[in-house]
């Protein structure tokens, strides 16, 4: 076929020049094809069908070199930065004469949120990929040691899992699994949230394993300064508060990055942001389910996308959309605007690019270092030179003094106490805090449907523990029975409670522990 002998003549060129390979831009690190080349699959070993590969190409894999994948059996999963396509092979086939220049797979490593080692959690949003059956997700979970939690608003090919945090290695190890974070509290107490696809490019989504794109290119004053244009609108809100609230979700970003916006005139305007509705299929490869479902997707930036849909923002017109309650659209339109910059999602529960929105305000810190990353600070105005205030003309010296004031006597401040120094300094006391630790649950987080839930312990001290207390974040509190081998049973309100448990010392020290249970 031509395309084979094209693809075939590239790679030969490729070859024989030595082309300087774009890396491969992971979350937990970077791919330097170059010299990865003992861990990717040499190009003339076949790939071992129904696993999951990451190709990369000499040059952006377009609609023809996607064309030829599926006429191969390779199914397109989704694209990574830079040229590499993450794929599915269906049956074994070897590389020679596709164009690929590196092929290799994630390692368990690659599939572990970074965030995960600091996070102390053992709840986890676990992404699988596209085409994994949700059956096997299951069995393999179960297999692993893991407890599946079932939540409606989960995304397809994604499990929430309570588990020991040393497990998620094995996990992590199957092939099906495409990223592994910590899971939000909303996700845990069953709060119907609405989830995010991730960015998209015209190649395919953006996986979560993924680190973010380069974003814009900057202008020559080292800013960014983009353009939108509001395409179609809904007609679930009034029109001036669609735009309004979209626009508010641009200028945060603007506030805390090297940014600026602007109204474009028309569409399609290169560096500048479409904005529709639509419902169903748009024109796009990522047709809208109705209400309920996806909310909206955007496109990277230039260069990941083309122009003239790098960055453009769709949104289901078929949702119920509000202002101010759900569906929030200033929350989503914030969240898709950090795309449209080039963020990813984040793994951290409480930012606004984790994959699932809620109600928002603003940005937090984790989302303001993201987009920092890119484009730097926002660049603080400058202060108008000269007086802001009219200048006043100078005092005029009367010729003759004026009449002296009577004289003023100084204001004493008043007399202190003398600081008593007591003869002998008080005795130090005990300082120890006891030992105090949980036996069961052994979990720091905790799902049930129970009213109530038994926590048990052990405490111990150098004088002795006197007692040991609990209490929960929804007000309740008690005195738990024993004190070296403890338990309590502790109500429980639906959704987060989180338990404290305290031991104390005849001296009044003391040492907690504390347990999040998450009631359904």
């Amino acid at each position: 076929m031509p395309f084979i002998r094209v693809a075939a003549l590239a790679w030969l060129l490729f070859a024989q020049l030595g082309w300087a390979q774009n890396a491969i831009r992971l979350k937990t690190r970077t791919i330097d094809p170059q010299r990865a080349v003992g861990q990717g699959w040499p190009v003339g070993r076949a790939l071992v069908g129904g696993r999951h590969y990451l190709l990369q190409f000499p040059s952006y894999p377009g609609p023809e070199v996607r064309e030829e994948l599926a006429r191969r059996r390779i199914r397109v999963l989704g694209y990574v930065p830079d040229n590499t396509l993450a794929v599915l092979v269906g049956v074994t086939l070897n590389l020679e004469g596709l164009g690929v220049s590196w092929a290799g797979a994630l390692e368990a490593e690659d599939k572990i949120s970074p965030v995960l080692a600091t996070h102390a959690a053992n709840a986890f949003l676990v992404i699988y990929y596209a085409d994994v059956d949700m059956q096997k997700a299951r069995a393999l979970a179960h297999l692993e040691g893991f407890e599946v939690l079932e939540n409606p608003s989960l995304l397809p090919a994604q499990l929430l899992l309570i588990g020991a945090y040393q497990a998620i290695w094995g996990l992590a190890a199957w092939d099906e699994v495409s990223y592994i974070m910590p899971a939000s509290t909303d996700l845990l107490a069953g709060t119907p949230v609405m989830g995010c696809p991730g960015p998209l490019t015209e190649a395919g989504p953006i996986g979560d394993y993924v680190e973010v794109g380069n974003g814009w290119s900057k202008d020559p004053n080292g800013g960014v300064a983009l353009k939108y244009y509001f395409e179609t609108l809904t007609n679930k809100m009034d029109a001036s508060t669609v735009q309004s609230e979209i626009e508010r979700a641009f200028q945060e970003w603007a506030r805390h990055a090297n940014i600026s916006y602007s109204p474009g005139q028309a569409q399609g305007v290169a560096r500048s942001m479409d904005i529709l509705f639509a419902s169903g299929a748009h024109g796009d490869a990522y047709p809208f389910d109705g209400p309920g479902g996806v909310l909206a997707h955007t496109f990277y930036p230039a260069p990941l996308n083309s122009e003239p849909i790098a960055g453009d923002m769709h949104f289901d017109a078929n949702e119920n959309w509000h202002a101010g309650s759900n569906t929030d659209l200033f929350s989503v339109a914030l969240h898709e605007a950090g795309h449209a910059l080039g963020l990813g999602h984040s793994s951290n529960p409480g930012a606004v690019m984790y994959p699932y929105y809620r109600m928002q305000t603003g940005l937090t810190a984790d989302d303001i270092a993201g987009v920092r990353a890119l484009y730097g600070a926002a660049v603080t105005p400058p202060v108008a030179s000269g007086p802001t205030t009219p200048v006043q003309p100078p005092v005029q010296t009367p010729a003759q003094p004026p009449a002296a004031s009577p004289p003023t006597t100084p204001v004493q401040p008043p007399a202190q106490p003398p600081v008593q120094t007591p003869a002998q300094p008080p005795a130090r006391g005990d300082t120890t805090p006891p030992s105090l630790s949980m036996v069961s649950p052994a979990l720091t987080i905790v799902a049930t449907s129970s009213a109530s839930i038994a926590i048990s312990g052990t405490a111990s001290d150098n004088m002795g523990v006197a007692a040991v207390k609990w209490t929960n974040s929804n007000g309740d509190s008690g005195t738990a029975s024993g004190t070296t081998h403890w338990s309590a049973n502790v109500p429980l309100l639906v959704g987060n409670n989180v338990v404290t448990i305290r031991a104390y010392d005849a001296a009044g020290n003391s040492a907690w522990r504390a347990i999040t249970v998450v009631r359904r």
